[in-house]
C-alpha cells in the first residue's frame, strides 16, 4: 500500500478538515521548491512537495478520504494478523502502487538540520539580493527546523531590521543569537542597531558601551556612540534655544 498520508501531513487518522488544510499549508510552506538552495535540493524538494499534495487531495475529499480509511483499516487488519511491522515513516515507499519510489519525508533532526541549512542558505540569497521579505521567511523556516544556530537567528533580525517591520521579532531573534553565541560582537551591533531603530538611544548606547567592554578598540561601536552622543548633544542644543526664544 502507498505511504499513510497521515503521516506524511503529521496529523491523527480522526484529524479534522481545518487540521488537514492547516498541516497542508504548513507543510508546503515548509518544504516549498522555492526553498531549495541548489538543482539538488531543488529536486528533493519537488519530491517532497508533490507527495504533500497528493496526501492533502485524498485527504480533503470527504469520498476519496472515506474509501483511503477503509483500505488503512484492511490493511492495519492484515498485519495484525500476519505480525507484519507497519512501515517507517521516514522509508521510500511505492506511490499509487506503481512501485516508483519516492523521497522520504523528513522528520529526524539530522533530516530538519538538512532542511534548516537549505532555508537558510536560499535566505542568505535573497538578503544578498536585497529581498529582505521574502528572506525573512526562509530564516524563519530554518528557525523552525533547528532552532539552535545562532547564525539563523541573527540573520533573521537584520533581515527583518533592513525590511523595516517585525521590530519586537527582531529583538526577540537577536536576544537568541547572543544567548546562543554570547561571544559574538557582530550579534550585539544588530542589537544596538534595533534599539536605535525603535528611538531607544538609552538602550542602544548601554549596547554599544558593552561591546566597548569586551572589544574596547571596536570601530562601529565607537562610531555609533560617536553619532548618539553628537545627537543628544543637538538635541540638548535645540531646547535651549527655543527657551531662550519664548523669554
Amino acid at each position: 500500500m502507498e505511504r499513510d498520508y497521515y503521516q506524511i501531513l503529521e496529523v491523527p487518522r480522526d484529524a479534522s478538515e481545518k487540521d488537514i488544510k492547516r498541516a497542508y499549508h504548513r507543510l508546503a510552506r515548509e518544504r516549498h521548491p522555492d526553498k531549495g538552495g541548489t538543482p539538488e535540493q531543488v529536486k528533493q524538494l519537488q519530491e517532497e512537495f508533490s507527495l504533500i499534495t497528493t496526501a492533502y487531495n485524498i485527504l480533503k475529499d470527504k469520498d476519496k478520504r472515506a474509501e483511503y480509511d477503509a483500505r488503512l483499516r484492511k490493511d492495519d487488519q492484515r498485519r495484525a494478523e500476519t505480525g507484519e511491522t507497519a512501515p517507517s515513516p521516514t522509508a521510500p515507499a511505492a506511490a499509487g502502487g506503481s512501485g516508483a519510489a519516492t523521497t522520504a519525508r523528513p522528520v529526524n533532526m539530522r533530516e530538519r538540520a538538512a532542511i534548516a541549512q537549505r532555508a537558510f542558505a536560499r535566505g542568505q540569497q535573497l538578503f544578498n539580493a536585497g529581498d529582505y521579505a521574502r528572506a525573512c521567511e526562509f530564516f524563519e523556516a530554518a528557525i523552525k527546523n533547528d532552532d539552535s544556530q545562532a547564525i539563523y537567528h541573527a540573520r533573521l533580525a537584520l533581515a527583518l531590521l533592513r525590511s523595516h517591520k517585525g521590530l519586537n521579532r527582531a529583538d526577540s531573534a537577536v536576544q537568541r543569537a547572543i544567548e546562543l553565541d554570547p561571544y559574538n560582537i557582530d550579534h550585539r551591533l544588530v542589537r544596538g542597531e534595533i534599539y536605535e531603530t525603535v528611538g531607544s538611544k538609552s538602550k542602544a548606547i548601554a549596547t554599544y558601551q558593552e561591546i566597548l567592554k569586551w572589544d574596547p578598540t571596536n570601530a562601529k561601536a565607537i562610531e555609533r556612540l560617536t553619532a548618539l552622543g553628537a545627537a543628544a548633544k543637538q538635541s540638548l542644543l535645540d531646547k535651549l534655544l527655543r527657551f531662550v526664544k519664548r523669554r
